[in-house]
């Protein structure tokens, strides 16, 4: 009756009302807007892509992550990798996909604490990307031997410049993340050693394709960085240093003596061996070199030497605490004279 009483009987609903029931019955326009809102992201990502990637150069090739448009810049990325025509090009991306995410983490870094708790993310993100790098390097070096010298030289640059920028975020982010820094390093070095690998093998199927020289540069420079790692914690070793951290960087300067030598033998396939060998050792001594430094809560080194018994003394101030009291009464009567006397003195000594 309440509808009726409201509701005018001569009125007819329109043909555009009657349409719009209709449409909402079987496609409610909540639906529709979802639908609508997920075909214009793909269509966004698709005409980013076949567009020559022009708007994400230039909105979210610029995105940090933690942006709202990170999570679109990502989505490219991934068209652009399903969308490459061979895996040489897809190569080519994840390359520049890591050099952005290695950037990213670099930045990251470098800002505040609530920045570098993303770290660890972009980084795991990174690590995808080098893995899709050793792969294609391994899968060029089966089919494409002479195109993969090329590939490995350049990658083993670029494997040298994220040491560098991993190196550098180690020495500024907090105690928490350096694990993750550690997977993300030992995986490029890792890469490293792949890359100098397939130049030897190169080499030695073909002395032309890679010229004598061009091998030995990267055998001094791998044993050049190895020594440097070596000094650099030579200078930090003390008395705090453990015997096996020593006897580690022994075998590791012994391990490079005889890299060098069986280089100079131009026995290159040992001298690799030799190689991987002191990569293993000097990642040990790095190892104990940050265990020594890691600060405990209250900024002491968790790994600080206890003082040695009978050299370090601990003296307590003493305490005298002197108290007089003196109280003297006199009463003086005709008859009766009192004097009372008391002295109360109390000596507190305190001794260590």
């Amino acid at each position: 009756m309440q509808v009726r009483n409201t509701t005018d009987r001569n009125a007819k609903p329109s043909a555009g009302s009657m349409m719009r029931d209709l449409v909402s019955v079987f496609l409610p326009m909540e639906g529709l807007m979802t639908v609508a809102h997920g075909v214009g992201i793909f269509m966004l990502v698709v005409g980013s892509v076949l567009g020559g990637g022009l708007a994400s150069a230039q909105v979210y090739r610029n995105a940090a992550p933690g942006e709202m448009l990170y999570n679109v810049k990502l989505a490219v990325e991934r068209a652009q990798l399903l969308l490459a025509p061979n895996e040489d090009y897809k190569t080519g991306l994840h390359a520049e996909f890591a050099d952005r995410r290695i950037d990213e983490a670099a930045k990251l870094a470098e800002e505040s604490a609530a920045h570098q708790e993303r770290v660890p993310g972009v980084l795991a993100a990174f690590n995808s990307e080098v893995t899709a790098l050793t792969a294609g390097l391994e899968s060029m070096r089966a089919t494409d031997p002479q195109g993969t010298v090329e590939a490995a030289k350049l990658m083993e640059r670029k494997m040298a410049v994220y040491q560098s920028e991993l190196r550098k975020a180690s020495s500024t982010l907090p105690p928490q993340y350096q694990s993750s820094i550690a997977v993300s390093r030992d995986l490029v070095d890792g890469t490293t050693l792949l890359a100098i690998a397939v130049i030897v093998d190169s080499h030695l199927a073909d002395a032309s394709s890679v010229s004598t020289a061009v091998v030995n540069n990267k055998f001094e420079e791998r044993i050049q960085q190895a020594e440097n790692h070596l000094n650099a914690s030579a200078t930090t070793t003390s008395a705090t240093s453990n015997a096996a951290k020593v006897a580690t960087a022994t075998r590791a300067k012994e391990a490079i003596a005889e890299a060098k030598q069986l280089v100079k033998d131009q026995d290159y396939r040992a001298a690799l061996s030799k190689i991987e060998e002191v990569a293993q050792l000097t990642k040990e001594v790095e190892a104990t070199d940050a265990t020594e430094t890691t600060p405990a809560p209250d900024g002491t080194n968790v790994n600080a030497p206890a003082p040695e018994q009978g050299s370090t003394s601990t003296n307590t101030p003493t305490t005298d605490t002197n108290t007089n009291t003196s109280t003297t009464t006199n009463t003086n009567t005709p008859t009766t004279e009192t004097n009372t006397n008391t002295t109360t003195n109390t000596n507190t000594q305190v001794q260590p």
